[in-house]
């Protein structure tokens, strides 16, 4: 899967879709993409978030960090 984070002033979007080469190769139907949702940061320890609208909301992940603190991996 492909998985796009986006800023703006309005917030942090999500947006995710099988990768086009996947998509090909499968015998079945495939989900649909996503277009961009909203995420919402959840208030503890970690870097939780949970889509707020959507096909996919409700839905939780988390952010991975390196040692650095930056960003690595996204989705739970």
């Amino acid at each position: 899967m492909t998985l796009v984070i986006a800023a703006s002033h309005a917030g942090l979007t999500l947006e995710v879709g099988i990768k086009p080469e996947v998509r090909a190769a499968s015998n079945s139907e495939m989900p649909p993409d996503y277009p961009p949702a909203a995420i919402g940061l959840l208030p503890c320890d970690g870097d939780e978030y949970i889509l707020t609208e959507g096909g996919m909301k409700g839905q939780r992940g988390f952010f991975t960090r390196d040692q650095c603190d930056a960003v690595v991996v996204l989705w739970c």
